[in-house]
């Protein structure tokens, strides 16, 4: 992140620069519709809409993000799906993704080719200053919802195009009794509670 300046107040400079900033996603009750790639992801009807979050993360990336949650009696997350489009700026052209997910596994869902990574995360863990699990955890936070103690996390993150600039990001994660790596189980979950379909392009 540059020294000093929030991604909030970098995409007001952007903005102001560039004229009207187009939406990378657009959210319809539980579906959220993605421009790019054109696809639709559906996550379950019982979930909660948290609201989202457009900022350029770090100074570079143009990010648009969307969270929802299903939670218990007392307000505590059992899952969290968590939907992200980003393209780096036009400003730093020397910026890809080439290599970035050399080590992800490969998995096809909804018609398109995503790398897949999964974590484990304890809640004491802080979340690095200005990035984008900053943001959802805000949202959390002004929801009135606490997070469990560990998650189970699977990350899915589509390419569009041969430039390797813009991601579309699927995050699944679930509450779990410790922060191990979560097994294929987990990646299984995600793969029924989250729906996907592309759409030719226009």
């Amino acid at each position: 992140m540059l020294p000093g300046v929030s991604g909030l107040v970098l995409l007001a400079a952007w903005v102001a620069g560039a004229g009207a900033v187009e939406p990378r996603l657009r959210v319809d009750g539980a579906s959220v519709e993605s421009f790019e790639p054109p696809a639709t992801v559906r996550v379950p009807a019982s979930a909660e809409y948290l609201g989202n979050r457009r900022w350029v993360l770090y100074g570079y990336a143009d990010c648009d993000l969307h969270v929802y949650a299903q939670k218990d009696a007392k307000g505590m997350v059992q899952r969290l799906y968590w939907i992200q489009s980003e393209a780096y700026i036009p400003s730093r052209p020397e910026l890809t993704h080439a290599g970035d997910y050399a080590k992800s596994r490969a998995l096809k869902m909804g018609g398109l080719d995503f790398h897949v990574d999964t974590w484990g995360r304890a809640l004491s863990d802080e979340a690095p200053a200005d990035s984008d699990l900053e943001q959802v955890e805000q949202l959390v936070a002004a929801a009135k919802l606490k997070l469990p103690q560990h998650m189970a996390f699977v990350r899915l993150v589509h390419l569009p195009d041969a430039a390797q600039r813009k991601e579309l990001m699927l995050v699944y994660a679930e509450r779990a009794d410790t922060d191990a790596a979560p097994d294929d189980s987990v990646v299984a979950r995600m793969q029924q509670a989250i729906g996907l379909e592309s759409r030719p392009g226009p």
